[in-house]
């Protein structure tokens, strides 16, 4: 059992080749550049607390400087942003985070630079019908179920940098939620749902030679309401250092049951110090290089038929019925809004 004795700094960073103007053409609604930050006095926590009042700052070997913000959002606490629509990494330049917490206690980063080698063009994105074996408990006992689904896959090109190439892969996906049984109004009657939870999991990969599939992540296809309408998914393809791409790999393997940071990860590498050398420090700050696709998926594209369930599920006779079956923005699986997105299809 590992016991910290004091608080340990948990931070998450990175850069990338991309400006937030750059990834609002993906399309998406953009992108700037985060430091979260937050302590725990104990790995067995299961959330770490947020950190705010804190001095965040880049810098480079060129001599630049900036300043990130904290957020005032509510819901967002030890969340620092650097607001900058231009603002990207350049090639072979350094660059290093810098972090004052409350009473003068500092931490910094080793220079860190972006990978030498550049990855091909980003792949296609396509999917196979496949299923996969989950365990359930029916009746107090463990039964296996089938579940049917499709995987979502991306075909690697073939590398001709005879360099190894760090990949990964992270997921932000938005669907469509059509209330069953909306009101006379109809300004819930449908929404536009994101959630980081849901494909909370990234998908790596270490390639030599390309030109071959990679899976990235299973999705079920029956009495999955995220289908119904319509779903996207933006996927964000990073490329990055080797031992940046490790801190990954090992932090893939910590939480394997949980979601990144859940539970205060420990014993992993880390580029990032107290400048006294004392005080233990958990995260990695990246630079890498980003390419993204926007992926859409429906129903339509199966071999099968996938029934749409809501409104039925939403008439059982004798039960309450929930609000989301009137209302859209009442929906519980993620952040529900009616007004489409710009870029929405």
């Amino acid at each position: 059992m590992v016991i910290a004795t004091e608080s340990t700094l948990v931070v998450e960073a990175f850069l990338s080749d991309k400006s937030f103007n750059e990834t609002v053409l993906y399309p998406s609604d953009g992108r700037y550049f985060n430091v979260k930050l937050s302590e725990t006095g104990d790995v067995t926590n299961k959330r770490a607390i947020p950190v705010s009042a804190a001095a965040v700052r880049l810098i480079s070997d060129e001599g630049g400087a900036w300043e990130y913000t904290e957020s005032d959002l509510v819901g967002s606490p030890g969340l620092y942003t650097l607001f900058d629509n231009d603002f990207k990494a350049k090639e072979n330049v350094g660059y290093k985070l810098q972090i004052t917490l409350t009473g003068e206690k500092t931490y910094e980063s080793t220079w860190e630079r972006m990978p030498s080698t550049a990855a091909p063009v980003m792949g296609e994105i396509g999917f196979t019908e496949t299923d996969v074996q989950s365990y359930a408990i029916e009746l107090d006992k463990q039964i296996i179920k089938t579940i049917r689904g499709m995987m979502a896959n991306i075909q690697l090109p073939k590398n001709n940098t005879r360099e190894p190439i760090y990949y990964r892969w992270k997921f932000a996906p938005m669907w469509i939620y059509q209330a069953p049984l909306p009101a006379s109004s109809t300004a819930g009657s449908r929404c536009w749902v994101r959630s980081n939870l849901y494909l909370r999991d990234y998908e790596m990969q270490l390639d030599i030679a390309g030109e071959y599939t990679k899976d990235l992540f299973f999705m079920p296809t029956i009495r999955n309401e995220r289908i119904f309408e319509d779903f996207s998914v933006l996927i964000t393809q990073q490329s990055m250092t080797e031992p940046y791409y490790s801190f990954w790999k090992e932090m893939q393997e910590q939480t394997k049951d949980g979601a990144v940071f859940d539970a205060p990860p420990f014993n992993l590498q880390s580029n990032m110090a107290s400048t006294d050398g004392v005080v233990k420090v958990v995260g990695y700050f990246g630079v890498i290089r980003e390419q993204a696709k926007r992926w859409y998926f429906n129903h339509k594209d199966l071999s099968y038929f996938v029934e749409n369930t809501l409104r039925r599920d939403c008439t059982v006779p004798f039960q309450d019925v929930a609000p989301e079956c009137f209302d859209c923005r009442e929906y519980s699986f993620g952040e529900a809004v009616n007004i489409k997105p710009s870029w929405w299809r």
